[in-house]
Formats: C-alpha cells, structure tokens, sequence
C-alpha cells in the first residue's frame, strides 16, 4: 500500500458523519468518542448464571465424593467445592500441570467427551497415604515426565469413585453413565476442538490434615444445550423429583458447617455385674480391652473407629474406618 492513502476521501467524509453531532469535541479539534469497554467474558457468566440448578449439582458432587474418598483411604478427606465457571478450552488445557492424570469422559447421553483432572503431586501424595503413609505428611516432589504404576492405579480408583458420585449427584436432573474412554499425562497430546470452544469447568478442593490439592472437571457446554430448561429448574427432572434452586439449600448446607457438636471417644468398655460395681471403692481398677482401639462419637452417635496415639506432642486418633449406618441404628 506504499504511495497509497488507506482511506479514500469519501471513505474519510462518511466515517466523520457516522460520528454523533452530540459528541464533545477535545481542544486540539480532534473528535472525542465516549467510549465504553465490554467486558467479553461478562456474557459467559452471564450464561452460567442462567442454570442456578448447575451449582446445586456442582456441590451436590462434592458431599457426594467426600465420604466415598474418606471410605476409599480410611482418612479424613475433604472435598470442597470451589470455583463454577464458563471458559474456553484453551483455559481449560493451560490450568493443566504439565504432568498429571488426564481423563477424557464419556458421559452419555451428554455428547463430547469431558476432562477429569488429577495432577501428578496430588496422585503422589495419596499413593502415600493408601499404602500408611505418615498421616498429613507431605508427597516427594521431583522432576519428572511420567506417572508410575501405582500413581496411575490411585488415578484410576479416584475418578472411578468420582464418576460415581457424578452419576449420584445427577441422577434427578438426567441418569449418566459416564466412563473413561482414553487417559492422557500430557495435555499437550489432546485434541478436543477448537480453543475457542466453551467448557463449564468445575474445580473441587481436596484437603487432607495440612496437605491441600485440587481435581479438575470440565465438559463441552454445547452438551447440555438439550437439557438447559432442567438446569434452568423451568421443567421438572427425571423421576418427578424437584430440585432446589431457590438457594436456601446451599445458605443451610453452608451454615451447617459452623455449627459446633461434641466428639468424644471411647478408649474401652467391659460389662459389669450390679454387685461388682457396687463392690468398687476408691482407688479400684476397671480392666478394659486393648487401650489402642478407640470408637469416636459424635453428639453421642458412634461416627468411626481408630487408634490411639499422638501426633506432634499433642493425643490423637488415627481413623481406620467409618462406622456404617446400619451399625450405627
């Protein structure tokens, strides 16, 4: 375009009548536009907001999953949930570690296929507490590029305990069936579509004593375009069940949580006849079973089982297993 004005004369007339008469004019005389920046991502939101029963899902899945992982390392695992949101893939695919457990879901009838995300630490780390590991202790960082056996076997029992709970937590808004179609550790080998495709992408918070982590899942907005009006809460889901998506479910479920209860244990008990515990005197002896084997209770109710020790200079209980509700009736 050397030699040649990128606008013609015409071009430049129309495109200063195209600006508003109304429009102040600065002191150099050039004309000033007001301006107003739009925010892009604003509407993406916007489109998540439109589907209040997906939040309701999103920490329905993480009541869902804690206790399964509790049950699963026979340890207090927590599972939070944290942020909701509407992104593109390449988002999506960046927020990846560059070593990590990848699964690509097939969740049908959704359509696509969906991430479940576990990074490499974090598979390190449970492999330790799955084969008694110090409670809380920290997982060996070092470099590497590929996941080993076991770390790939703890992947695969973790998403198979959280698609359960997927399908749980879903099943009065659509019955899922979703399972692991391939498994990746390198994001940088996935072909999902374009980056500019949008992905509802879900993160969940997992704590164990001081150790925190994350696991990741993210699946193709365009599949649940034929189920918007049941995350909308406008139609009535499968089954005829309602879900709540007035909100005051999540305000109690969120205020449960700092509510205080008594937790007491239970080191032993022994059965004793009305005449030897009116034989007892000051300074008698009650023989118990093994001091180690601890039932903690809360508010009363049988809660787990564990054992006695100390951890840090300070007594402690070491979980071995909850107490089912059967057992617990």
């Amino acid at each position: 375009m050397a030699g040649k004005d990128v606008l013609s004369e015409g071009e430049l007339e129309a495109l200063m009548e195209s600006v508003s008469s109304t429009d102040a004019i600065a002191s150099n005389g050039e004309t000033r536009v007001n301006l107003r920046l739009f925010d892009f991502s604003a509407r993406e939101q916007n489109q998540l907001e439109q589907l209040p029963v997906l939040l309701t899902l999103h920490e329905k899945l993480a009541a869902t999953l804690t206790p399964s992982l509790q049950g699963l390392f026979r340890a207090p695992v927590e599972v939070v949930p944290a942020d909701l949101k509407m992104v593109k893939l390449e988002e999506v695919l960046l927020s990846i570690p560059e070593l990590a457990g990848i699964n690509l879901v097939n969740a049908t009838p959704l359509s696509g296929l969906a991430l479940a995300v576990l990074p490499g630490d974090s598979l390190s780390f449970f492999v330790n507490q799955y084969f008694g590991g110090q409670p809380g202790s920290a997982a060996f960082k070092s470099a590497r590029s590929h996941l080993t056996p076991t770390e790939k076997r703890i992947n695969d029992l973790m998403i198979g305990r959280f698609l359960s709970a997927l399908s749980e937590s879903w099943k009065d808004v659509l019955k899922l069936s979703p399972e692991v179609v391939k498994f990746e550790t390198n994001p940088d080998f996935l072909q999902l579509g374009t980056s500019s495709s949008l992905f509802l992408k879900g993160v969940y918070q997992l704590s164990l004593f001081d150790w925190k982590g994350t696991l990741e899942w993210a699946m193709p907005y365009n599949a649940i375009e034929s189920i918007k009006a049941r995350l909308e809460g406008t139609k009535e889901p499968e089954g005829g069940s309602e879900v709540d998506t007035s909100g005051w479910s999540h305000h109690f479920r969120k205020e449960l949580m700092s509510i205080d209860v008594s937790v007491s244990g239970q080191i032993g008990c022994r059965t004793m006849s009305l005449a030897e515990i009116l034989n007892l005197r000051q300074g008698s002896i009650v023989s118990l079973s093994s001091p180690t084997d601890v039932t903690l209770y809360v508010e009363d109710e049988a809660f787990c089982t564990g054992e006695y020790g100390a951890i840090s200079g300070k007594k402690s209980i070491k979980i071995r297993g909850l107490v089912n509700d059967d057992s617990r009736s």
